[in-house]
């Protein structure tokens, strides 16, 4: 057996594997065995047929692939023994050359581990982004606060109004098509086609209009864009929002508060907490990141495909929950699937080559987490949920168990001695 390599990249090593024809004859006689076992030829118990008559009822292509996995399979582990490669994952195989009474060839794909140079991971220099909260944020929320708490009230004496909510039968066609059958529908002023808001202001319960519109150019579903549309809307009933005031009251239902300056407060405090943990988030990304682009990693393609495939599988089980396909969803996004995988295989790979570092990093500086750890943060855990350790293990077996929460831990251990031994401007 004579072997050729050829190091295509540092993750990948293509393994030329040229074998002697008298092992591709045995392979040939073993191949004709095994299928004699399964194949039936009259006048012959299974089994018994010579190899003459019994290639009459094999089929040739059949054979070859036999003959193929038998040859792959001896040629194979000699060949990683003999060139001292430890695969990270099965290899891609392809015959080359195979034919009875001559030498076989084959070409085998090798993945190799990652590989890590880790660059310099002291000193990295970072920017905290300033945190604040404006009175305009907090009037913000508050309103979303407001809005929530918005009720809907029936209202029967008089039109539709720039703050209802409409329900009514509608049906529509397009370009002078056929007129759809009405469907019951709930209308939200100021979320419609433009042009149609104004058509049914006044309009109250009971009453019926017919009218036209054309799609603006710049109409969000593409194929509906300058096209006309006649609408058939029949008004059902009517629901006016009725906002709470922003009154002292207010701060109390919301949540005790004495006053509205101190639901400001505490919200305003909210907003500052949330961008605080926003900012370090940021900081340690810029960290990593740093690390990442002083390092040397590479990856098997086979590693990061896996990352894809368990990033696909949280991405359907998202669309499926929401009664969408994937073409829906990229239609939505405004991507179409070369642009989509590509930004898909990018945060796979810039996810992998970050844990990467990471790990690195932990190795170098003997940071771990050990089994006590672990359990002193589920009994932290259980303390400051006002629960029991038993309650936490089980809510964490849901959650992966103890190997996420140590990995977790580990995570944070690493991410807090990177940050205290960065520069942080």
């Amino acid at each position: 057996m004579q072997i050729t390599s050829e190091k295509i990249n540092p993750c990948k090593i293509d393994l030329t594997i040229e074998i002697e024809p008298e092992k591709v004859a045995e392979a040939y006689n073993q191949a004709y065995k095994e299928f004699g076992k399964v194949t039936s030829v009259p006048g012959f118990r299974k089994g018994k047929a010579p190899r003459a008559i019994l290639e009459k009822y094999v089929a040739e292509e059949s054979v070859r692939r036999e003959v193929a996995d038998i040859l792959v399979t001896q040629a194979y582990p000699a060949a990683i023994e003999q060139e001292k490669i430890e695969p990270y994952a099965d290899p891609e195989f392809n015959v080359e050359e195979l034919e009875e009474g001559k030498p076989a060839k084959f070409k085998a794909s090798v993945p190799l581990p990652p590989k890590v140079e880790l660059g310099e991971y002291k000193g990295i220099k970072v920017t905290k982004t300033k945190v604040e909260a404006t009175d305009a944020d907090v009037d913000l929320e508050v309103k979303n606060i407001q809005d929530r708490r918005t009720t809907a009230e029936k209202v029967e004496d008089r039109g539709v109004q720039e703050t209802d909510i409409v329900i009514a039968e509608i049906s529509s066609n397009v370009d002078d098509g056929p007129m759809c059958e009405p469907k019951r529908s709930l209308i939200q002023i100021g979320q419609n086609v433009p042009g149609f808001d104004e058509q049914i202001m006044g309009l109250k319960p009971g009453e019926r209009k017919s009218f036209e519109l054309t799609y603006p150019d710049d109409f969000e579903d593409e194929a509906l864009r300058g096209k006309k549309s006649k609408f058939d809307v029949s008004v059902e009933s009517l629901r006016e929002r009725k906002a709470p005031e922003l009154n002292d009251e207010f701060a109390k239902e919301v949540g005790g508060f004495e006053n509205m300056d101190a639901l400001r407060a505490h919200i305003k405090q909210q907003i500052i907490e949330f961008r605080e943990n926003e900012s370090e988030r940021d900081v340690e990304r810029q960290i990593v990141e740093g690390i990442v682009a002083n390092s040397e990693i590479h990856l098997p393609e086979v590693l990061v495909e896996h990352e894809i495939g368990h990033d696909m599988q949280e991405i359907q089980a998202s669309l499926n929950r929401q009664n969408l396909t994937i073409d829906q969803y990229l239609r939505n996004v405004g991507k179409d699937r070369e642009e989509f995988f590509k930004e898909l295989y990018e945060s796979a790979e810039r996810r992998l080559k970050a844990g990467m570092a990471m790990g690195e990093v932990s190795d170098k500086e003997n940071i771990d987490v050990k089994d006590e750890d672990i359990d002193a943060e589920i009994e932290r855990l259980a303390a400051e949920s006002n629960t029991t350790t038993d309650a936490i293990i089980a809510y964490m077996d849901s959650r992966g168990g103890r190997a996420t929460l140590g990995n977790n831990m580990l995570n944070r251990r690493i991410l807090d001695y990177l940050k205290s031994v960065s520069v942080v401007k």
